[in-house]
């Protein structure tokens, strides 16, 4: 078969809802406790022969007579992308401030529902809870409340949202936890030429973390930023970037050049080691302190209020506890 016809099955695989060839759901579940339910899908579709195909996809669940292990057993990366493909899904039919306020409305139940059945007696009014394998829940919710697609800005377009919307559709539910939580990665400018790259652990995704003495990669699914700080000494400027007038960094797309100093040696290393991760292809954008391009950057710090007006993690997490508070009592 020619690559042609395999992109055009694929294709076709792709769109057989919106082609309206018929998709059916059955979910069998079995009511004895001896038996979890067992939902099953089938999807019946035809290739570029015509020849008529069903693929069948069978998930045993597990079952529990406690609401306790029912939270206890939940993934916070699944949740964001059953809800991120729920949402991104309606967009085309629904208003977006409805389906923000339907997220958070959904959480807020989430966490009263827990506080209410899950906690000790012992628990103040005050006290904020959240169940252990949730706690990144909330940030993960409110950045996707406030991105592009559910709160566009008034620089984004709508062929941009489109294109974006498509692209996290696509995504598993590691690759969204990224997108919607990209990781903030502090480069070492001390770089020992003899020992292998070093990546050192990400810091929190806000404008708090970053130091204006350093390096940062903003590594992301769709995006790849490199922050330089107004302070970088300047024989890292000059390792890096060949020049230590910090007004003379490029700035936006660019490639780093290609020099033997320890320093440009190992960012090139870790930028090669970050990319190989994604499938897509992802061009560096160098971003400079107080730049115009920074906007790029504050729309990734997610645990900062978003430039296009979107609630910071603090602000967010607090109307969550609020307002979870008040559906208990």
């Amino acid at each position: 078969m020619s690559e042609t016809w395999m992109k055009q099955e694929v294709l076709l695989y792709r769109q057989v809802v919106i082609q309206g060839i018929h998709t059916f759901l059955y979910v069998c579940v079995i009511l004895f406790n001896a038996f979890p339910p067992v939902p099953q899908s089938a999807l019946s579709y035809s290739t570029w022969t015509g020849e008529r195909r069903t693929r069948v996809h069978t998930v045993v669940l597990k079952c529990s007579h406690h609401l306790q292990d029912a939270f206890r057993n939940y993934q916070a990366q699944a949740l964001l992308s059953f809800y991120t493909k729920k949402m991104y899904c309606a967009v085309l039919e629904r208003p977006l401030q409805e389906l923000r306020e339907e997220l958070q409305t959904q959480i807020t139940e989430a966490l009263a529902c827990y506080r209410k059945h899950c906690c000790s007696a012992s628990v103040s009014a005050g006290q904020l809870v959240l169940p252990q394998y949730l706690r990144a829940l909330p940030v993960y919710i409110n950045s996707l409340r406030k991105s592009e697609v559910l709160l566009p800005g008034l620089r984004s377009s709508v062929h941009q949202r489109l294109q974006q919307r498509c692209q996290v559709l696509s995504m598993d539910p590691s690759c969204t936890a990224v997108h919607f939580y990209p990781q903030l990665l502090p480069l070492c400018l001390t770089v020992d030429s003899s020992d292998p790259p070093k990546l050192n652990k990400a810091v929190r995704s806000c404008s708090a973390s970053l130091d204006a003495e350093g390096l940062y990669l903003v590594n992301a699914p769709l995006t790849l930023l490199l922050w330089v700080g107004r302070q970088v000494p300047t024989w890292a400027l000059m390792e890096l970037f060949n020049t230590g007038c910090f007004s003379s960094l490029p700035s936006g797309e660019t490639k780093l050049p290609v020099f033997e100093t320890p320093l440009s040696t190992s960012v090139r290393s870790i930028i090669n080691s970050l990319n190989s991760h994604f499938p897509s292809v992802r061009k560096l954008c160098v971003v400079k302190q107080g730049d115009s391009c920074e906007e790029a950057l504050q729309r990734h710090l997610v645990e900062d209020k978003s430039p296009n007006g979107g609630a910071s993690y603090a602000d967010f997490l607090y109307h969550l506890h609020v307002n979870s508070v008040r559906l208990v009592q």
